[in-house]
């Protein structure tokens, strides 16, 4: 399942990268910095990320999810680190879902 995620992820990237305010693509490895650090996305290409991912997920999978919430932007660990952080958090909403 994580596969899947993983390139689902890798394909909201594909559609987000064309937007991106400074046209620097998102490296796609699980290691791949999104958000904190020097290496990060901008907000607008986080957001727009979040709301691709939402979509996929909802055309793959039939099921609607909300990956952004108060309580995860604030925590000290949140899942939006890496792509690898992003993918291990979308399967386990799914899973909720």
């Amino acid at each position: 399942m994580r596969d899947d995620i993983l390139s689902l992820v890798y394909s909201a990237i594909e559609e987000v990268d064309p937007l991106t305010t400074e046209g620097k693509p998102i490296e796609r490895k699980p290691e791949a910095r999104l958000l904190g650090g020097d290496n990060g996305v901008d907000s607008l290409t986080f957001v727009n990320l979040v709301v691709a991912i939402e979509e996929h997920v909802h055309k793959t999978f039939g099921k609607s999810v909300v990956l952004v919430d108060e309580e995860n932007m604030v925590a000290e660990e949140h899942p939006f680190r890496t792509i690898g952080t992003m993918a291990d958090y979308v399967e386990k909403v799914m899973n909720k879902a």
